[in-house]
């Protein structure tokens, strides 16, 4: 029997607010995507004849509209969403901070590699499709466009939440198309005053979810390529971001390679590509289990630019070169950074897989 740690009845309100904020982003995406797409097909199945016809059209709409995710989204997503005072409260929840350690040129387009993803990558959530910690102001004119599974786009209601946000496809060409993007202030695509993308990909996904447990930095890195290759594709820098804490969010129980566990997950991510972490962090009452994050600091670290050649079809000896290149500066970025935010930093490496 697990003992139960419960919260104080006296926690002062906006700490209350905070927890909340959490648990209902929580909510929203591990179960809105299914109930938004039951409540869909429930209004157009049981809905009276306006409410058909509406189902009807807003489907429609989505089928001609399936393409934007692959060419940019919504741009920046919707500026008062993105401000939304809730998100400031999940975000002093943990609290989450975002460091910069150089200035980023505007006038070019970038590719952030952040690490690691953790359950649910909360941190690059909160950084890169919010603007609860201060992206824009601490790298003006530049778009934070982070990048997910091309099916979350076809929801209904659930993808225009994922549009707000400034959310685009994972798909190459999607991506390829915002690094590519012109960096002309009067260039139509940058009528919103921005000149510069960052593309955010989490590239470790659900394979590295299953490696999350506190203190264990091991990233799922040394086969993934792919994102060098589409930066060589268009001349971009890579732009190393390492999460400090973020694994420090959730429990799992011991799921070591050959495990039962083990072998369950994996053959459910070969199936779904979903990988079903089994987490464990506290409740909205107590502190012992549920599905909120623990109250932990997140701090993302952004570094240097790894500057990469522009080649339209690059072999794989050269992106093997800068993958390497990479592979180095993130692990320069760990050792750098991590006396500051692990307390057993002396005992925690960040090893590559």
């Amino acid at each position: 029997m697990v003992k139960i740690e419960w919260a104080p009845l006296n926690v002062p309100m906006r700490r209350r607010l905070e927890t909340l904020s959490t648990a209902l982003w929580m909510w929203l995406i591990l179960f809105g995507e299914l109930g938004m797409l039951i409540s869909y097909f429930l209004l157009l199945i049981y809905g009276n004849l306006f409410i058909k016809t509406l189902c009807v059209i807003y489907g429609y709409f989505i089928y001609t509209d399936r393409k934007i995710t692959l060419n940019g989204g919504r741009g920046q997503g919707v500026t008062w969403w993105r401000d939304l005072f809730w998100w400031k409260l999940y975000q002093s929840y943990f609290p989450a901070t975002l460091h910069k350690t150089v200035d980023l040129d505007p006038n070019r387009n970038y590719l952030f590699a952040a690490f690691p993803h953790g359950v649910l990558g909360l941190g690059a959530f909160i950084n890169f499709a919010t603007n609860a910690t201060g992206f824009h102001e601490k790298f003006p004119k530049i778009r934070s466009r982070p990048v997910t599974l091309n099916f979350h786009f076809v929801i209904p209601f659930f993808r225009e939440i994922l549009l707000s946000w400034g959310l685009v496809s994972a798909n190459p060409s999607s991506i390829l198309s915002l690094l590519k993007a012109s960096n002309k202030p009067d260039h139509p695509l940058n009528d919103d005053g921005y000149t510069g993308n960052a593309v955010v990909i989490v590239v470790g996904g659900a394979a590295e979810s299953l490696h999350c447990r506190p203190n264990n930095y091991t990233l799922v890195l040394r086969k993934r390529k792919g994102f060098c290759k589409l930066a060589i594709k268009a001349g971009t820098p890579i732009v190393p971001v390492m999460t400090f804490g973020e694994v420090d969010l959730f429990d799992q129980p011991p799921n070591p390679p050959g495990s039962k566990l083990r072998r369950f997950q994996e053959f459910v991510k070969s199936t779904t590509g979903i990988a079903p972490a089994a987490f464990v962090g506290r409740g909205f009452f107590q502190y012992s289990y549920g599905l909120i994050p623990r109250r932990k600091p997140l701090n993302t670290v952004v570094g240097a630019p790894v500057e990469v050649p522009q080649i339209d079809e690059p072999t794989n000896e050269q992106v093997d070169e800068v993958h390497e290149r990479f592979c180095r500066e993130l692990d320069n970025l760990f050792e750098t950074h991590k006396s500051r935010f692990i307390a057993d930093h002396k005992n925690v490496k960040l090893v590559l897989e």
